[in-house]
């Protein structure tokens, strides 16, 4: 069976390069390889995530990211928020490494990764704010898991972010988060790409 980016131990020949990526004033590099996702180039979707979030969000102090790849939301987002301590979970064991090398690489020191399947994390802390960028690939169930477990780790009043493209099933997902939170706003949309925000209520 040929690799996904989703899989937990990709077998596919390793191949490095080093990306640049220009993002809301900041110049990024990312070390990436076969077996993740969007190694040639830091993808639309999440591109347009952090630039979106940059946009709203003034002051943040705890990010989540489920699926984070290589790191590149994590770490252009920790570089916009130095006060802010942020969380990346990846199940792929060699984007995780990426995404540490990534870090060393842009400087930054406010994460901590997490290799698990972010369906089913078990984690101690709670946050303000959880981003993904879901591997579609993986099915419905598994990107509704997502927004379960962000549910379940943000704190009250939290928001989460989704980055998913409207024939990819973005409306499916904003009846999704709707149904889970009781909100849902559709906060940008361009080319194709859907940036959905709901707020856990306040208990």
């Amino acid at each position: 069976m040929a690799d996904h980016y989703y899989t937990a131990t990709p077998h596919s020949q390793s191949n490095q390069q080093t990306i640049e990526v220009k993002l809301v004033g900041l110049d990024l590099h990312f070390t990436t390889d076969n077996g993740v996702f969007s190694k040639q180039r830091m993808d639309f979707g999440s591109h347009l995530l952090v630039e979106t979030f940059a946009q709203e969000v003034q002051l943040a102090e705890s990010i989540l990211d489920l699926g984070a790849g290589y790191g590149a939301m994590t770490i252009a987002l920790a570089k916009l928020y130095p006060q802010a301590h942020l969380v990346g979970v990846e199940l792929n064991e060699r984007a995780l490494n990426l995404a540490q090398t990534n870090q060393d690489l842009n400087r930054v020191e406010s994460i901590s990764w997490l290799q698990a399947d972010a369906t089913s994390i078990n984690l101690d802390v709670m946050f303000d704010f959880v981003i993904t960028n879901p591997p579609i690939r993986a099915g419905k169930a598994v990107i509704q898991a997502f927004v379960d477990q962000a549910y379940k780790y943000l704190n009250p009043c939290g928001q989460v972010w989704v980055v998913i493209q409207k024939k990819q099933g973005a409306p499916s997902m904003m009846d999704y988060l709707q149904a889970s939170f009781g909100n849902v706003t559709k906060l940008k949309q361009d080319k194709g790409y859907w940036i959905l925000v709901s707020t856990k209520e306040s208990v």
